[in-house]
C-alpha cells in the first residue's frame, strides 16, 4: 500500500510541470559539389523519429526534449554519417552536414563507423552502457560474459574456457538481474554457476546488450547491482517484401577454435520468419607461459522466430531456441559439464501508437528449461569415486506493461509473474568398493520460488531538468520438499524440518534520478535508490556442495532475509563538438543483510565433499559497502582518428566477518572476528585506452587497445583470498568492408603473449594456482550477407 501511495504522490506532483523543448534543423549538401541533397533520411535513434530533406536539402525537428542525441544521415549513393549533439532547454540548433559520395559499385555498403565511436554519455541520471552487434563481431568473442568483461567496471569470474560469469562493480550472481529480450528469465542448472544465465544465449544472436549499473532499472525485476538485458529479437525489419541471408566464420589460433553462424530472414507486410544456427568447437588453450589449460568445449544452437502483423502497429512475435553444450571443461571446478540442453520459448504481443494517451502495450509469456549434467571424469580422484550430477531447472513467467503519454512526461505501469523450479541429485559410485550401494545425494529437492511483481516508472522534463521516479513491489514465496541427507548405511544424517522450509516476503524497491542541464555542454545527474531481492535457489535450498570462493561445502537456509542495496550515484557529463565527451561517475552502496556463509561446527554437520575444510551455511552477515568511480572520455563521432579512455575502481568491505584459523594440516582450530574486512572477488583499479582510424572512406578501420590493471592487495582475510599482481595487456584489430556482400575483421589478443590472470579467475582445482588467461591468439572473422 505504501508503494502505491508513493507512486500516486510523485504522479500528482509531476502534473504541475510543463515541457520546454528545443529545435533541430539543418541543411545537407554534397561534399564534392556543395549541391543540396533531397530525400536524405534523418533519424534520431533514441526518440525513434525521422524525416526526409526537401528539395533544398532542409530538415527540421520541432519539440525536441533537452538532452544529448545521436542523429543518423543516410542516402543512396552517399556514405552515412552520424552526428552527436546536445539540445539545451528551449534552444535551437542549426546544422550543416556534408555527405561524401560513394562510387557506384559500393553504393549499398553501409559504413558502420558510428559504432566505432564510444557513446559514453548516458541520457539517464545513472550509468547505462550498451554494446552493439558491430562491436561484438569486431571483437570475435566466444561468449557474452567473455565480451562484457572488456567494458568499464564489468569483470567476470573465469572457471574454464567459456561461460564467464559477469561481475558489475563488485556485484555478482543473483545480485545482477539478467533478462533476455525485455523480460525472459533463465535459471542455470549448475550450483557452481558453470552455466550462468548469459551462458545460455548464443553471442552471435545478440543484437544489443544493455547494462544499467546500480539498483535503478526495476522494469524487468530487481537487480541490486545492475540489470543486464540481452536483446536478440528483430526490431528494424522492413514491412515490404524482403529476404536476407547472413553467414559468419571465426577462427582463433591459440585454441584451434572454430565458430560458424548462419541466419536467414524473409517477410513482407504481413510478417516475417527468421532461422538461425551456430556451432562452436574449441580445443584447450595455452597460457602466456606456454602451459596447456584444459578448457575445450563444443556448442550447438539453433533458433526460429515468427513475426505476424495482424493489424497496423500490431506485432505478434513467437520465438523458440535450443542450445546444447557438450564436454565443456572447467579446470577450476570439481566437475566438468558433460551435457547441457537449454530450451527457450516465448511469445510477445506488441501494440504501438495506440492513441493520444496510451503510447504502447506489451505482453509477454515465456518458458526456459535447462537440463544440466556434470561429472568428475577428468579429476584425479575419479579412479576411486565417480560422481555424476543431473539438475533440472525451469522458469515459467509472463509480464504486461502499458506506456502512457501524459504530455508532461511518460508513465509506464507493469505487472509480472515468475515461477522457478529446480530439482537435482548427485550419484556417487565407489570404484574400489563395488560392494557398497550407490550413494544418492539431493542437491535440490523439488525446490520452488514464485515471484509476483508490480512496477511503475515516470519520466519527465521541466526547464532544463530531466527526472525519473520508479517503484516496484515484489511478493515472493518459496518452498521445497524436505531437505534431508541420507547415508547408505547410517540412514538420515541431516534434516531441515519441512515446517520451516517455506518462506514469504513482500519487498519494496524504489529509486529516483534527476539531471540538471547547466548549459548546452555540461550537466550533472544524481540518482538514489533502494532495491530488495529475495534469496535465490542456492542460498535457500542447496544441500552440501563446495560452491563458494573458499573450500567449504555450502548449505542453504530457507529462512534467510532478503538482501537490500541502498545506493547513490552522482554523474558529471560534458560534451564538446571538438574535445569530445566526458563522463565522471561516483557511487556509494550500503548493502543490508548481506548474504554470505558461516561455518557450522562438525558436531552440527560434517561435509560430504572430498578435501574441503568443513560446512558453511548461508546467513545474513549485516552490512557490506561498495564505493568507487568510473571515468570515460571519447573523441567526437566525426573526429578521425578516434580515441577513448576509460578508468574505474571499486572498493568493497564487510562490516563484520569471521576468519577461521587453520593449523598446518589445514584443519579449522579456532575463529576470530574481523571488522571492515575486504569483500571477496572485487576487481582492482584498471584503465583502457582505445584507438581507431577510419581509412578508405570508413571501409577499412584498424584498431588498437591497451589495458592496464593494478595489483589487488585489498583482499579478504576471512576467506584467505590471495592478492594478485598487476599487468598490462595489448591487442590490435581491424575491420574491412570489402563490398556490400563481404566484410572481414581480425586481430590479435594478448599481443605480447603476457602470462597473466585476472583477480576474479578461480584457482585450478586442487592447487593454489590461479587459472591463467590465454596467451597470444590471432583471430579472423569472415562475414557474408545478401
Amino acid at each position: 500500500m505504501k508503494a502505491w501511495l508513493s507512486l500516486s504522490l510523485f504522479f500528482v506532483i509531476s502534473i504541475g510541470f510543463t515541457q520546454n523543448s528545443g529545435l533541430i534543423s539543418g541543411t545537407i549538401t554534397d561534399a564534392d559539389s556543395s549541391k543540396f541533397i533531397p530525400n536524405v533520411s534523418v533519424i534520431i535513434d533514441s526518440l525513434k523519429i525521422g524525416t526526409l530533406t526537401n528539395e533544398s536539402g532542409y530538415f527540421e525537428f520541432k519539440s525536441v526534449p533537452a538532452g544529448s542525441y545521436q542523429i543518423r544521415f543516410s542516402c543512396i549513393g552517399y556514405a552515412p554519417r552520424v552526428k552527436q549533439l546536445y539540445v539545451g532547454s528551449g534552444k535551437s540548433i542549426e546544422l550543416t552536414i556534408d555527405l561524401i559520395p560513394q562510387i557506384e559499385t559500393l553504393k549499398e555498403v553501409v559504413i558502420e563507423d558510428s559504432y566505432l565511436h564510444f557513446n559514453i554519455i548516458s541520457k539517464m541520471p545513472y550509468v547505462n552502457t550498451s554494446f552493439s552487434k558491430f562491436r561484438i563481431e569486431q571483437a570475435g568473442a566466444r561468449d557474452i560474459g567473455d565480451y562484457m568483461r572488456t567494458s568499464q567496471n564489468i569483470s567476470g569470474v573465469r572457471k574454464g574456457g567459456t561461460q564467464i560469469d559477469p561481475v558489475v562493480r563488485g556485484f555478482k550472481f543473483s545480485q545482477l538481474n539478467v533478462v533476455l529480450n525485455n523480460g525472459q528469465k533463465i535459471e542455470g542448472g549448475c550450483p557452481n554457476r558453470m552455466d550462468p544465465a548469459t551462458g545460455h544465449v548464443e553471442i552471435d544472436d545478440i543484437k544489443e546488450i544493455n547494462v544499467v549499473k546500480g539498483p535503478y532499472d526495476l522494469r524487468y525485476g530487481v537487480g541490486l547491482g545492475a540489470m543486464i538485458n540481452l536483446l536478440t529479437n528483430e526490431t528494424d525489419l522492413p514491412d515490404s517484401g524482403f529476404i536476407k541471408f547472413n553467414a559468419s566464420k571465426l577462427y582463433e589460433s591459440n585454441w584451434n577454435g572454430n565458430k560458424e553462424h548462419v541466419k536467414i530472414t524473409g517477410g513482407n507486410k504481413w510478417g516475417f520468419v527468421s532461422l538461425t544456427g551456430g556451432r562452436q568447437s574449441y580445443d584447450n588453450y595455452d597460457d602466456g607461459n606456454g602451459n596447456e589449460i584444459n578448457s575445450s568445449f563444443d556448442k550447438l544452437n539453433y533458433a526460429g522466430k515468427l513475426g505476424l502483423r495482424p493489424l497496423k502497429n500490431h506485432l505478434l512475435l513467437l520465438s523458440a531456441e535450443e542450445a546444447r553444450g557438450r564436454d565443456i571443461r572447467f579446470p577450476a571446478l570439481p566437475m566438468d559439464e558433460r551435457k547441457d540442453d537449454t530450451q527457450l520459448i516465448s511469445a510477445d504481443y506488441k501494440i504501438q501508437s495506440v492513441g493520444e494517451v496510451i503510447d504502447f502495450i506489451n505482453l509477454k509469456v515465456y518458458r526456459s528449461k535447462v537440463r544440466h549434467e556434470m561429472d568428475n571424469k577428468y579429476r584425479p580422484f575419479s579412479d576411486t569415486t565417480v560422481a555424476i550430477s543431473i539438475i533440472h531447472a525451469e522458469n515459467t513467467g509472463g509480464r504486461g506493461e502499458i506506456g502512457f503519454n501524459l504530455g508532461i512526461g511518460e508513465l509506464i505501469a507493469a505487472a509480472d509473474f515468475e515461477k522457478i523450479k529446480k530439482d537435482g541429485q548427485r550419484e556417487k559410485y565407489m570404484i574400489l568398493q563395488p560392494g557398497l550401494p550407490v550413494k544418492i545425494e539431493n542437491l535440490w529437492n523439488n525446490a520452488e520460488i514464485i515471484n509476483r511483481g508490480f512496477f511503475a516508472l515516470f519520466q519527465g522534463h521541466h526547464k532544463g531538468w530531466e527526472y525519473n521516479l520508479s517503484a516496484r513491489v515484489d511478493v515472493n514465496s518459496a518452498g521445497s520438499d524436505a531437505i534431508i541427507i541420507l547415508h547408505p548405511i547410517l540412514g538420515e544424517i541431516y534434516e531441515f524440518g519441512t515446517d520451516s522450509i517455506e518462506s514469504r516476503y513482500t519487498n519494496l524497491s524504489f529509486n529516483g534520478g534527476i539531471t540538471r542541464n547547466l548549459n548546452e555542454k555540461f550537466s550533472v545527474s544524481l540518482a538514489a535508490g533502494r532495491a530488495v531481492r529475495s534469496p535465490d535457489m542456492t542460498e535457500r535450498f542447496i544441500i552440501l556442495l563446495p560452491i563458494g570462493y573458499d573450500q567449504f561445502d555450502y548449505l542453504g537456509d530457507p529462512q534467510l532475509n532478503p538482501e537490500a542495496n541502498n545506493q547513490v550515484d552522482i554523474t558529471f557529463k560534458y560534451s564538446h563538438e571538438r574535445m569530445g565527451d566526458f563522463q565522471l561517475n561516483g557511487f556509494y552502496s550500503l548493502i543490508n543483510d548481506f548474504i554470505t556463509g558461516r561455518r557450522l561446527p562438525p558436531a552440527v554437520q560434517k561435509p560430504l565433499s572430498k578435501d574441503v575444510l568443513g560446512v558453511k551455511q548461508f546467513y545474513n552477515a549485516g552490512n557490506a559497502r561498495l564505493r568507487g568511480f568510473e571515468f570515460s572520455w571519447a573523441t567526437a563521432a566525426d573526429i578521425n582518428p578516434g580515441v577513448s579512455l576509460f578508468a574505474s575502481y571499486t572498493y568493497g568491505t564487510l562490516d563484520k566477518s569471521i576468519q577461521y584459523i587453520l593449523n598446518d594440516q589445514g584443519e579449522v582450530i579456532d575463529d576470530k572476528t574481523i571488522y571492515n574486512d575486504a569483500l571477496t572477488e572485487i576487481p582492482p583499479f584498471e584503465s583502457t585506452l582505445n584507438f581507431y582510424y577510419r581509412m578508405l572512406n570508413g571501409r577499412f578501420v584498424p584498431t588498437f587497445k591497451l589495458r592496464a590493471v593494478a595489483s589487488q592487495k585489498h583482499v579478504s582475510m576471512s576467506s584467505y583470498e590471495a592478492s594478485t599482481p598487476g599487468f598490462v595487456v595489448a591487442g590490435a584489430g581491424f575491420t574491412y568492408v570489402i563490398n556490400s556482400f563481404f566484410k572481414i575483421s581480425g586481430g590479435v589478443n594478448n599481443l605480447f603473449d603476457q602470462a597473466y590472470f585476472e583477480h576474479l579467475n578461480r584457482n585450478i582445482i586442487g592447487t593454489k594456482y590461479s587459472l591463467y588467461e590465454p596467451g597470444r591468439s590471432f583471430y579472423v572473422n569472415l562475414f557474408f550477407k545478401i
